[in-house]
């Protein structure tokens, strides 16, 4: 069972059409569950302050700390990948899950249109089977302050971490479920299946 955590941030519908594609069952929970969970999914479009606080507000804080600490598989796929980190230059002050450290920085504007909507090609950084194209949707991108986190990089012109993992943990700034077929096929690899 594969969990959506719904932080009141939208692409649920896309995410959950593509696990039943997958033929992966899974929930949207607005609250924890009081079970624990071996997969959680933590999608996004919007802003990081307005879902760091729906995430306190649900309870969610605590339950993913628990859950990052006893292993469980968390994804963040496009603002649930900058919520893993600790600040975003969009919402001053609001404070993320922290379980990568690092921030969340605007990319440049004076160099490309912000925001980056369309394709761009993934280049890895070791083996690491990602799709060779993804498609995104965002104007921030992750900065981490630790070695050896990013297994994938994209360009807009500059380049930007485009999968993070440490551990159960891994996020991806594109969205796999809107990357075509191997996108899908990547997403299922993501949640411990086999692409």
């Amino acid at each position: 069972m594969v969990t959506i955590i719904d932080a009141g941030t939208g692409n649920l519908r896309s995410l959950s059409n593509a696990l039943s594609a997958l033929g992966l069952e899974s929930r949207v929970l607005q609250e924890p569950p009081r079970e624990d969970e071996a997969c959680l999914v933590l999608p996004g479009v919007g802003a990081f302050g307005h879902a760091v606080r729906a995430l306190d507000e649900r309870g969610w804080r605590s339950y993913l700390t628990r859950a990052a600490a006893a292993g469980s598989r968390i994804v963040g796929i496009c603002l649930g990948l900058q919520l893993l980190f600790e600040r975003s230059e969009e919402s001053p002050g609001a404070v993320g899950l922290g379980f990568i450290r690092g921030t969340v920085r605007r990319l440049d504007a004076s160099a490309a249109k912000v925001p980056h909507i369309g394709w761009s090609r993934l280049r890895p950084t070791g083996d690491e089977p990602v799709p060779p194209w993804a498609y995104f949707v965002h104007s921030y991108a992750v900065r981490p302050e630790e070695e050896g986190v990013v297994t994938a990089w994209a360009d807009h012109p500059e380049p930007f971490p485009a999968v993070v993992r440490r551990g159960s943990l891994v996020g991806v700034q594109f969205h796999p479920e809107k990357s075509q077929q191997p996108g899908i096929a990547y997403l299922k690899t993501l949640l411990g299946g086999e692409g």
